[in-house]
């Protein structure tokens, strides 16, 4: 096979996963947003795909959340069990399909890859509940100076990375507005979830932004987005970051809980209020 059709087979085998994630997470939002134009794109780059292809995708998605995942230092990102030589090499020249011997996945060599430092949370005890698991004050920005999606996902990402989590916040800016191209992840009530997949090292982490004047972040009817969250998402934390898109979402279908939160002005503040308000939907 040659290099640039299997290549644009993986791609599209990773587009189609991502959008079953989008599908998944306006599920796991209660998104009123209407699913069909989504479930169009579906059928449309699954029909693409070899036959042996797609149905071994829909065979591993029936068992998997993940079916398509890079490769990590040699071994399968998701299952963690080491891959033959062969199979990474032949991954990288990126000449065949390649699946891991282990768990039946499809493996790719990624272009570009996110890694978290081994930076910890503030406090002197190790945190067991709360939001406190994945994020801190430190990950606030009450007031974004961004006026566009992209600035949005660029200043969340420097925000990761001055607090020591992101060595490469580039890196991590290019693959959240991958993510975006593909389909926003804009949602009702103002709210919108950038984020990164498939990276390396650490533990799911997320930064908040606020603008209370909003932004175009892609929602439909030209809703704006005031409330971002943007977040890194580790393989092995994939199923959990569903759990906690639901958490935020309950979270903020209040209106008043979105005004408590649009209100603050410092991050210590921001922390304290989106501590509180998240008491009962993420424990």
């Amino acid at each position: 096979m040659a290099a640039s059709l299997m290549n644009n087979i993986l791609n599209q085998l990773i587009q189609l996963q991502e959008l079953n994630f989008a599908k998944e997470e306006q599920k796991a939002s209660n998104s009123k947003m209407p699913l069909a134009q989504l479930e169009k794109s579906i059928a449309k780059i699954r029909a693409q795909l070899p036959d042996g292809v797609a149905d071994r995708y829909d065979r591993l998605q029936k068992h998997y959340p993940l079916a398509v995942v890079p490769l990590a230092n040699g071994s399968c990102s998701r299952c963690g069990l080491a891959v033959p030589t062969n199979v990474v090499n032949a991954a990288k020249a990126g000449e065949e399909m390649q699946t891991c011997p282990h768990c039946g996945r499809f493996l790719f060599f990624p272009d570009t890859v996110a890694r978290q430092t081994k930076k910890k949370f503030e406090g002197n005890r190790p945190v067991e509940v709360g939001i406190a698991r994945f994020s801190a004050a430190s990950l606030m920005v009450p007031k974004l100076g961004a006026t566009t999606r992209e600035e949005v996902v660029s200043e969340l990402a420097k925000v990761l990375g001055d607090g020591g989590f992101f060595e490469d916040t580039a890196t991590l800016t290019e693959l959240a507005l991958r993510r975006e191209a593909i389909v926003s992840t804009a949602v009702e009530h103002g709210l919108a979830f950038p984020h990164v997949r498939d990276v390396e090292g650490g533990g799911l982490t997320f930064a908040v932004g606020l603008k209370e004047k909003g932004i175009s972040f892609g929602a439909t009817e030209d809703h704006l987005s005031k409330i971002f969250f943007f977040i890194v998402i580790p393989t092995a934390a994939t199923a959990f970051y569903l759990r906690l898109l639901a958490g935020l979402v309950r979270t903020f279908e209040s209106s008043d809980a979105r005004k408590e939160l649009l209100d603050c002005d410092k991050p210590d503040q921001m922390w304290k209020v989106l501590t509180k308000l998240t008491r009962e939907t993420i424990p």
